[in-house]
């Protein structure tokens, strides 16, 4: 052991007359471990809210949407499907989309939709509109289906304000101009059967979208041919990727899963990097406390520091102790830090149910947030970020109070000893 290790360590346990600083050590690295368990867990949170609303995204949406360049319609979706299947070996499922907009009206209450025209034997191999069909709001109406001809499948809480339930009668009116014996009127009115209700714990799909089968969305709209097809390939995370060699060798312009919610993706991500900013000046709190703690220490032992500079000792070893004496307790408090708030991550949701029974508290309310617990993710990367982080502050703390140390004049130290 060298000898700044060893005199490092005996100061950190004191003596008797000693326990104030022993004690305001204590607390040091308390805080530094409640630093790095709030970092962790947050981090961990954040993440598996992340990954949870990714996987949510790519199962509703297609993985890669296909388009003319001008925006024109593709007249024979069949064949493009073919053409789009040979040269993307990648896509395990492709399907015709037309996307308008409509009034949907049942009863009293009328609200506004976003309408997709999807051809249902085909839409299930794309993406999960099939697995999101849900029971009637638990009344026994049944599971569902997928739209068939003048039929209409509504997102759940777009279904909840019209009041809508399966076999209801629903009126849709769209753009399409309609023939009168007193010549052409703006809109077009159709009446519609729900078929089914989809939740696809998205508020996007769930408050907006409504779905209906390839023919009864011509019908809606008037258009012959197709606005795009969507994609789902083996990977979604080859989107990127494929856009591009699609743009190059097919006549298609392409759009990514990722580039549809981009702005979505990239707002996680800048929260993701300013609650770790905010909850690393726990950790700064905690490296002030290993600043102050390292000052009193210098204050106690300067006849030790003046001995020890007498005996030979260098400023530079003298430097080094007081540095390992700070990183000792910023190591401590990082370990058990590192240590509990792992296990506190892979045990939030027990604890967090503890804390509700215990508080009688809704601490995470599965209905508003759709998932049936707190969604937590532990990636290593973080953990090592932030062990680093909290390694790196308090190094950056000891280096005052070391220094000062240091510069003693052992003649000052030792003069009224």
């Amino acid at each position: 052991m060298r000898f700044e290790t060893f005199v490092a360590a005996r100061y950190l346990r004191g003596k008797r007359k000693t326990r104030f600083i022993s004690l305001i050590t204590f607390i040091s690295v308390a805080g530094v471990s409640v630093g790095v368990i709030a970092l962790i867990v947050v981090m961990s949170v954040m993440t598996g809210f992340d990954n949870a609303l990714r996987e949510t995204i790519i199962g509703n949406r297609a993985h890669l949407e296909l388009s003319n360049p001008g925006g024109s319609p593709i007249n024979d979706y069949e064949a493009a499907i073919a053409e789009i299947r040979a040269a993307v070996p990648e896509a395990v499922g492709a399907g015709p989309i037309i996307q308008t907009e409509a009034l949907l009206r049942h009863g009293t209450d009328a609200t506004g939709a976003i309408m997709l025209g999807v051809d249902p034997n085909l839409e299930a191999g794309v993406t999960d509109l099939a697995k999101n069909l849900t029971h009637d709001g638990g009344r026994t109406m049944g599971m569902g289906k997928l739209p068939g001809e003048k039929e209409i499948v509504l997102g759940f809480r777009l279904a909840s304000r019209l009041g809508a339930r399966i076999g209801a009668e629903i009126a849709v009116v769209t753009d399409k101009p309609t023939v009168t014996p007193f010549g052409m009127r703006p809109g077009n009115q159709v009446f519609l059967t729900v078929s089914g209700i989809s939740q696809a714990k998205m508020s996007d799909f769930d408050n907006l979208y409504a779905f209906v089968d390839i023919p009864t969305a011509r019908m809606l709209t008037g258009r012959k041919g197709v606005d795009a097809i969507h994609l789902k390939l083996t990977d979604p995370f080859l989107a990127d990727a494929l856009s591009k060699r699609i743009e190059q060798d097919l006549p298609y312009r392409a759009v990514t899963w990722y580039e549809s919610q981009e702005a979505f993706f990239e707002a996680l991500k800048q929260e993701k990097v300013a609650m770790f900013i905010i909850l690393v000046f726990i950790v700064l709190v905690a490296a002030f406390n290993i600043t102050s703690t390292l000052i009193m220490i210098v204050m106690e032992k300067r006849r030790d520091i003046g001995i020890l500079r007498t005996l030979g000792s260098s400023s530079w070893s003298v430097l080094w102790l007081f540095i390992l004496e700070g990183l000792m307790i910023g190591l401590g408090g990082t370990f058990f830090g590192v240590v509990l708030g792992t296990l506190l991550a892979y045990n939030l949701n027990p604890v967090a149910a503890f804390l509700a029974k215990l508080m009688g508290v809704d601490l995470f309310n599965s209905t508003i947030y759709y998932f049936d617990g707190i969604p937590v993710a532990v990636v290593p990367f973080d953990i090592v970020w932030i062990t680093l982080s909290a390694v790196v502050l308090t190094f950056i703390s000891t280096l005052y109070p070391a220094w000062s140390a240091a510069r003693l004049n052992p003649v000052d130290a030792l003069r009224y000893e």
